[in-house]
């Protein structure tokens, strides 16, 4: 899945909660965050680093970052 925004992230987060049938609340538990932090970051992805780390793994996911193909790293 491709995530350009930080909304865009912060819809993936709370598809995976709900897709294992999880609130907010045992979200945070697992996170060892808040319900607020999540709720907030659910619905704008704003958030710190190390706490989107942690609801990702958490949410037994993987946050990869890739280079674009057009980038100059590609060059020769």
């Amino acid at each position: 899945m491709r995530l350009n925004h930080s909304e865009d992230i912060g819809g993936a987060v709370r598809a995976a909660r709900k897709a294992l049938g999880w609130s907010q609340t045992e979200l945070a538990e697992k996170a060892q965050t808040t319900q607020a932090v999540i709720s907030n970051f659910e619905s704008s992805g704003d958030g710190r680093i190390d706490t989107l780390l942690r609801i990702t793994q958490a949410l037994d996911l993987q946050l990869l970052l890739l280079q674009k193909k057009e980038s100059a790293l590609w060059e020769d």
